[in-house]
């Protein structure tokens, strides 16, 4: 996929009216919030490659609450899905995309992302296994929701619920779950939204 914000080597040390442009037109956030992030990346990631554990840091808020071991599970498949170059690294342009995403008001956006999130190996197909690893990572936040379809898809672990969601999302019988499958699934069953969204 690639890092589509920025230009090849480009460094985002020093914003430049140029960077300025680019990330508000791409990703509509203001100069005062890119101006923001820009000081909370590099406060945390001072050469301007962050690690999974600066990215941890960094995007705190925004995950589900979790065991630790669970964290670091979710934090990876999530550095994989924020790494577009795939160098091993998040640079300030993944981090702004990042947060659109998190911050995103579109449900395609936000399906495709998690789609992202989940999709461990980049593929662009779900296996029972990925869907499985996610659910588990998510296991006490879904304990935490007081909603009666997530209790009742996830009331017999992460193994189960699997296999619901495959019957549910897996449109074609291939035994894997496309893009266009996760995202119809999204977009038509609450359920599915609100076991995702975090």
């Amino acid at each position: 996929m690639g890092n589509t914000t920025q230009k090849h080597n480009e460094d985002y040390k020093i914003l430049t009216n140029d960077i300025f442009k680019r990330f508000h037109l791409m990703l509509g956030f203001s100069e005062d919030f890119i101006r923001t992030e820009h000081q909370k990346f590099y406060a945390t990631a001072n050469n301007g490659r962050s690690k999974k554990s600066q990215i941890e840091e960094l995007l705190h808020d925004y995950l589900p609450p979790a065991t630790r071991k669970h964290t670091k599970q979710l934090n990876n498949s999530l550095f994989s899905a924020i790494d577009t170059n795939d160098d091993g690294y998040v640079d300030f342009g993944e981090y702004l995309m990042s947060l659109k995403f998190f911050q995103t008001e579109s449900p395609t956006e936000r399906a495709d992302f998690v789609f992202r999130i989940i999709d461990k190996d980049g593929n662009n197909r779900l296996t029972k296994r990925e869907l499985e690893h996610i659910l588990t990572c998510l296991q006490e936040y879904h304990e935490s929701l007081n909603d009666s379809g997530v209790t009742e898809m996830t009331n017999d672990g992460p193994k189960s619920a699997t296999e619901r969601l495959f019957q549910k999302l897996d449109q074609d019988n291939s035994g894997d779950i496309n893009v266009s499958e996760f995202v119809d699934g999204w977009l038509k069953d609450n359920t599915i939204r609100t076991l995702f969204t975090f």
